[in-house]
């Protein structure tokens, strides 16, 4: 059974909020115990592909119908600095 994407602040949103997780992941990928190298030494790089839509998923519906006045950047990085514990 295939179940359909909900974008709650639509695509162009999520797509722009994954963008920043994925780069986020990636640059985090040489720091020791970080939250993309313990995902992807317990579930390979696969995991780091669910995780990055995990994260983009709440980060979304956190911040639903939210109007950004210039801080996506900030709050996008807080909030991933509080997940990498």
């Amino acid at each position: 059974m295939k179940t359909e994407k909900i974008f709650p602040n639509g695509f162009s949103s999520w797509q722009e909020t994954h963008y920043e997780v994925v780069q986020y992941l990636t640059s985090t990928l040489d720091v020791e115990n970080s939250l993309a190298i313990k995902t992807q030494e317990t579930g390979g790089h696969g995991a780091l592909y669910e995780l990055a839509e995990e994260l983009t998923d709440e980060f979304e519906k956190i911040n639903q119908g939210k109007e950004w006045d210039g801080n996506f950047f900030d709050e996008i990085d807080l909030f991933l600095e509080s997940k990498d514990i």
